[in-house]
């Protein structure tokens, strides 16, 4: 599926009922990452799995300018908002784990729990892009 979020066409996946967990993908990939993972969750018949390609991955529409971290938090927010869910478990590999930290800070009391790997709370070094 697809919906317009902050002038952008963002493509996402919305499985399941029960408690809201949100899947965030890594760098350079895309939600796909997580089909193994939603699958195995979906049998539990306990979650509501979510993910999302960020702008410019995936399916979702490519962006004219560069992308911020918070505006990705701005996207989760955003599909969040769309989809009914008030808080939700955020779900974050690398990248994904950067843009969970971007929510944290600007949407703490919209979290439900996190999940993060292979992730840090700020930026990556020079050396490291």
């Amino acid at each position: 599926m697809k919906t317009f979020i902050n002038k952008t066409n963002i493509a996402y996946s919305d499985h399941g009922i029960g408690l809201p967990v949100i899947f965030l993908h890594a760098f350079p990939l895309n939600r796909s990452m997580w089909e193994g993972e939603m699958i195995a969750l979906l049998q539990e018949q306990a979650y509501r799995l979510v993910s999302l390609d960020w702008r410019g991955f995936g399916e979702s529409d490519i962006p004219n300018d560069i992308s911020p971290m918070t505006l990705f938090a701005d996207d989760v927010a955003a599909l969040m908002d769309l989809l009914g869910i008030e808080k939700a478990i955020l779900c974050g590999l690398s990248m994904g784990g950067y843009a969970t930290f971007a929510f944290l800070r600007q949407y703490s009391q919209r979290i439900a729990g996190l999940i993060l790997a292979d992730t840090r709370p700020g930026a990556d070094t020079p050396e490291a892009q």
